[in-house]
């Protein structure tokens, strides 16, 4: 039986240090980063989403961000389809594809291999093997972070960059700035709230969503697929070394 290619998957809540991990990786392994994240996808939304910059990436390629601007549409079909297509282009080159992100249906439907018909979605066998490596740091530390990075966003200009996507985009109802970190914002300047509630709201809404990450990773092990949690550096370089071979 043929051997199925081979693709490494970062995993974890907001603010767990996926990028960071990822790149160091991908300087190894030789790899290509295909990010997983339903907000980084839009052009213009940057800040709040905490998108890795060109410095960040340190010369490893990235793909599936800055994909759609904030009025137009893309499914989880659209980004299993072009993460599909990504992980053969990369594979051709001979390297190695890792997919790092939060979104944990975006991520799903490659493990699983969403079948993603609209009247019968079901899951099917993924064509390629698999490694999963998870960061999900403890409560205290994950919390903090999340707050710090609130308040950063602000000091790295994030109300300056609402306030000219709202203004270019005044629906507020579009998907692109329902996210956390533009719907508070956009409340502050249609005067509904202070600033301080704004960062406030931002902040609960941020540990919220990365609880339900976790929920969601957490549903991706009950269904049989294997998560290894928090290891070093080294322990994930080693164990990487061993799927590679």
């Amino acid at each position: 039986m043929p051997t199925k290619p081979k693709i490494l998957v970062i995993l974890g809540p907001t603010a767990s240090g996926k990028s960071a991990l990822a790149v160091k990786l991908a300087k190894t392994f030789r790899g290509e980063i295909i990010s997983a994240d339903s907000r980084q996808i839009y052009k213009g939304l940057n800040i709040a989403t905490n998108k890795i910059t060109r410095k960040e990436m340190a010369g490893i390629k990235h793909y599936l961000l800055d994909v759609v601007y904030p009025n137009q549409d893309f499914t989880l079909y659209d980004w299993q389809k072009q993460a599909f297509q990504t992980i053969k282009k990369i594979i051709a080159k001979k390297k190695l594809p890792i997919i790092c992100g939060g979104t944990g249906p975006y991520i799903s439907s490659i493990l699983q291999n969403y079948d993603l018909h609209p009247t019968t979605p079901r899951l099917r066998d993924c064509p390629y093997d698999f490694l999963i490596l998870g960061l999900d740091p403890d409560r205290q530390t994950l919390y903090e972070r999340t707050d710090k990075r609130a308040q950063k966003m602000i000091k790295d200009g994030s109300l300056i960059e609402v306030k000219k996507l709202y203004k270019k985009y005044p629906d507020k109802n579009l998907m692109a700035l329902s996210g956390i970190g533009y719907r508070e914002l956009i409340r502050f300047i249609d005067k509904k709230i202070t600033l301080e509630q704004a960062i406030e709201l931002i902040q609960k809404n941020t540990r919220h969503y990365a609880k339900r990450q976790m929920t969601w990773f957490r549903r991706m092990e009950r269904q049989g697929l294997k998560i290894y949690w928090n290891l070093s550096l080294l322990e994930s370089k080693k164990l990487i070394k061993e799927f590679l071979e």
